[in-house]
């Protein structure tokens, strides 16, 4: 066979170098020889004896796992020999606070820990779950334990972790491996322990199909720490593990960790075609190592500013919208809103975003849209709106709008506030000022009425005698006989009108009676169809037994047939029927509608008289002021001595309610103390 002799090229000089250099490193970074390592103290090295597979104890109690084969490769590297102190793991640290070792390992880095000693980077990745038995269920966060005993490693870093976070029922044990034992023996429920060494436990014990993951707390990494004040040493650490090739920590992983059948078949078939992948993989990782670890970095900050963001969002106590400022679709809502417009998702409530306004304009969704248009391009924007809650009632909030940039995007910031207690608080006075306002002007309208009348009446009754002696001193055949009869006619008339006065100012002179409401009502009726119109029908409905009253029965019947002759005035000469009835109720169930005069019942049980026609109904902007003297109104009916009527019934410490609607009739009920029951 004829063998081509190899020609040098650029690519195998390169080798020839580089190969040179590899020997000229292996010579500096060789170990040192053996009566070196004997003559140097050794390195104690103190850790946890009970964390599977990284360090634990065999049936015959030595080391066993990853790190003390980690550490004897390091001793071989450096020349220093080491001393493993491996116990449990709050002895450990009481160990290395003592001064009796040089290198705490296995180690989480916390504040308390960073006062005390300088770390190495990290070697491993720790997951910090919470496992619950199998029988409980709801705990998915931090706040979901409290109430709860959680079984804990002395000494171990989640306990700050738990206990800053308002977790103050810890169970203390020696190791995981006690922690895990007490589950088994049902002496614990709730239990946190770190993932490797779990798995292990829960296996060895027999236990892993009775506890699972609930949630994990955080992530953890582990590190090798010296005292403050010893960079040599830290130095020394390191750049010992540092020594270790990269296929001599897999080699101790596969150790421990094992290597799954297929992972051999491959390398045992690909290796060499998987080498060369893994050196490109390798340099393109060594390209982007810088850029990667400013990613981490900038994923970190961008992390905690999202938790500090979220944590402000849910804890403002206004309801807020983040709305996205082109399409105005809600992107996120916070806690408060989702209480006050009683929603227990944000998912549902941003699916019923359209159904939350008040439906007809200048509520509506359209409405809403031109708000949000106007704070996008014109700015901020403040105005009162009348929202809907799930439930279906609505209520009122003061909105806010503006235009922010968030996340390198446009959005509408939306805040609502609720004032229906102050937009109640506000129509409550205003309706008390205009209560206050027609109590007064009723009050001056009949101290003046009053005072009028009580002239007039005394010069009535001045002219209404000489009349009387007039008529007495002419013979019968007189020719001013009939004048003067005409002027009595009409003295007769003014003498009503100042009753009527009197009545409303509440000055009528009452004979006070017990009066059967029933009985006088009989009477009324029939003193009320000879002076109806013939269209106008009138029907009585009164039960068998009503309370009697304390009442002047001729003022009460007064008030009837005013409001009867009022009611067939109302019917404007078409066919319809008036009802005429009574009853009696308590002051608590009198119906919510105002009230004349305005102020409290103060009986205990009222008899009441209704009057309801079919007629033309009083507007409602006018129906406030039928009770106002010598106020004359547009429509038909209501008015002619409603005021005299008001007068009569406060006399009687009465009060009137009116219910009307145009086009449909008017219904007048009069309410009047019942007379107590002697007990």
């Amino acid at each position: 066979m004829k063998i081509r002799p190899v020609r040098p090229t650029k690519f195998r000089t390169a080798l020839r170098t580089a190969g040179a250099a590899g020997i000229v490193w292996l010579a500096l970074w060789a170990p040192a020889p053996a009566s070196a390592q004997t003559s140097r103290p050794p390195l104690v090295v103190t850790l946890d004896d009970n964390y599977p597979p990284y360090v634990f104890r065999d049936a015959e109690g030595r080391l066993k796992g990853i790190l003390p084969d980690q550490w004897a490769r390091w001793s071989e590297k450096t020349g220093v020999p080491v001393d493993l102190q491996a116990m449990d793991w709050d002895k450990a640290q009481q160990f290395m606070r003592a001064g009796k070792a040089d290198v705490l390992d296995t180690a989480f880095r916390t504040d308390e820990r960073q006062q005390l000693y300088d770390f190495t980077p990290p070697y491993a990745r720790i997951q910090v779950p919470i496992y619950a038995h199998k029988s409980l269920g709801g705990l998915a966060d931090v706040s979901s334990l409290k109430g709860f005993n959680v079984g804990v490693k002395a000494g171990d870093a989640v306990i700050d972790h738990l206990t800053g976070r308002g977790i103050e029922t810890l169970q203390e044990f020696p190791s995981y491996e006690a922690i895990v034992q007490a589950a088994k023996n049902q002496e614990l429920k709730v239990f946190s322990i770190d993932a490797p060494a779990a798995v292990y436990f829960m296996y060895k014990l027999g236990v892993a199909g009775e506890f699972r993951e609930s949630f994990v707390l955080y992530t953890g990494e582990f590190h090798r720490a010296v005292r403050k004040n010893r960079p040599d040493l830290l130095q020394l650490v390191q750049s010992g593990f540092g020594r270790i090739s990269k296929r001599e920590y897999r080699t101790i992983e596969r150790k421990w960790l094992g290597t799954p059948f297929l992972l051999r078949e491959i390398v045992r078939e690909w290796g060499p075609v998987l080498l060369i992948v893994l050196v490109g993989i390798l340099a393109l990782a060594a390209l982007n190592a810088v850029l990667s670890f400013r990613v981490r970095a900038r994923t970190a900050e961008l992390r905690e500013s999202r938790e500090y963001f979220a944590t402000v969002f849910d804890c403002i106590n206004d309801a807020l919208f983040i709305h996205d400022a082109q399409t105005f679709r809600v992107l996120d809502v916070n806690r408060r809103m989702l209480e006050m417009y009683g929603y227990d998702t944000r998912a549902e409530a941003i699916d019923a975003f359209n159904r939350m306004s008040g439906g007809e304009s200048p509520f509506s969704m359209d409405d809403a849209i031109r708000w949000m248009t106007r704070a996008r391009d014109e700015g901020p924007q403040v105005f009162e709106w009348r929202s809907v809650h799930r439930a279906g009632h609505p209520f009122w909030v003061e909105i806010a709008m503006r235009r922010v940039r968030f996340r390198n995007a446009d959005r509408l910031l939306v805040v609502a506030r609720g004032i229906s207690d102050h937009k109640k608080a506000e129509d409550d006075r205003r309706e008390l000022e205009r209560r206050t306002l027609e109590a007064q002007k009723l009050e001056s309208l009949g101290l003046l009425a009053g005072g009028i009348a009580h002239d007039f009446n005394n010069r009535l009754a001045a002219i209404m005698g000489n009349l009387d002696l007039a008529l007495l001193a002419l013979p019968p055949d007189s020719p001013v006989r009939d004048d003067l009869i005409a002027v009595g006619v009409s003295t007769k008339q003014a003498a009503e009108l100042v009753e009527q006065m009197l009545a409303f100012s509440g000055q009528s002179r009452f004979a006070l009676e017990t009066v059967d409401v029933g009985a006088m009502l009989h009477r009324t009726l029939q003193m009320a169809r000879t002076t109806l119109p013939p269209q106008a029908q009138i029907q009585l409905k009164i039960p068998a037994a009503l309370p009697a009253i304390e009442a002047d029965e001729g003022q009460v019947r007064q008030v009837v047939m005013n409001l009867i002759a009022n009611a067939a005035e109302s019917l404007e000469n078409r066919p319809g029927t008036i009802e005429l009835s009574a009853g009696a109720c308590a002051a608590r169930d009198v119906p919510a509608a105002p009230l004349w005069p305005h102020s409290p019942l103060a009986a205990e049980r009222y008899v009441y008289v209704e009057v309801a026609d079919p007629g033309v109904g009083i507007p409602a902007d006018q129906l406030g002021k039928v009770f106002e003297p010598f106020y004359s109104t547009k429509f038909t009916g209501r008015g002619l001595g409603l005021p005299a009527v008001l007068g009569i019934v406060r006399g009687h410490k009465g009060a009137i309610q009116v219910h009307s609607v145009p086009g449909q009739g008017s219904t007048f009920r009069v309410l009047l103390p019942a007379k107590p029951v002697p007990a």
